[in-house]
């Protein structure tokens, strides 16, 4: 089973993240999505790093 997660800075408040969605989608209808956060500021790495080191296991 493929899983692509999403971690983005385009917040949630309009369709940007459906239309990336629509296009994973599009390409691919059986794969699983997983939302980890659209809510990262603009441009913050060190903020997008520490979320995705709380996500996932070494």
């Amino acid at each position: 089973m493929a899983i692509i997660t999403l971690l983005t800075d385009s917040g949630d408040s309009d369709h940007y993240v459906a239309s990336i969605k629509a296009k994973i989608l599009s390409i691919n209808p059986g794969i699983t999505l997983v939302d980890i956060s659209h809510r990262i500021a603009p441009c913050d790495i060190a903020h997008a790093a520490f979320v995705i080191k709380s996500v996932f296991r070494e």
